[in-house]
């Protein structure tokens, strides 16, 4: 990733990859539904935990336990306090 790079600030997803692209200029597919809004809290967990498992195989509730922790990190998420959802 470069310095100057631009991210989803949901999930870092770097924006420059092109499966990354939507209708949103700050957030990526993922993190969007078709109009380019956030998803729900509960949908990112969800779609990022599934993400981790996949290549972590740690188990879903594992997983799910580390996407709160790092989804709560970034900027669109910075009203969550993870701890409410461990």
């Amino acid at each position: 990733m470069l310095e100057n790079e631009k991210i989803c600030l949901s999930c870092s997803m770097p924006l420059s990859f092109p499966e990354a692209k939507g209708p949103s200029d700050i957030y990526c597919v993922h993190c969007t539904d078709k109009n380019g809004n956030l998803i729900l809290w509960e949908d990112a967990i969800a779609g990022t935990a599934a993400y981790l498992d996949s290549w972590q195989n740690v188990g879903l509730e594992e997983s799910r336990r580390r996407a709160i922790l790092y989804l709560s990190a970034m900027p669109a998420w910075t009203d969550r306090k993870a701890y409410k959802d461990l």
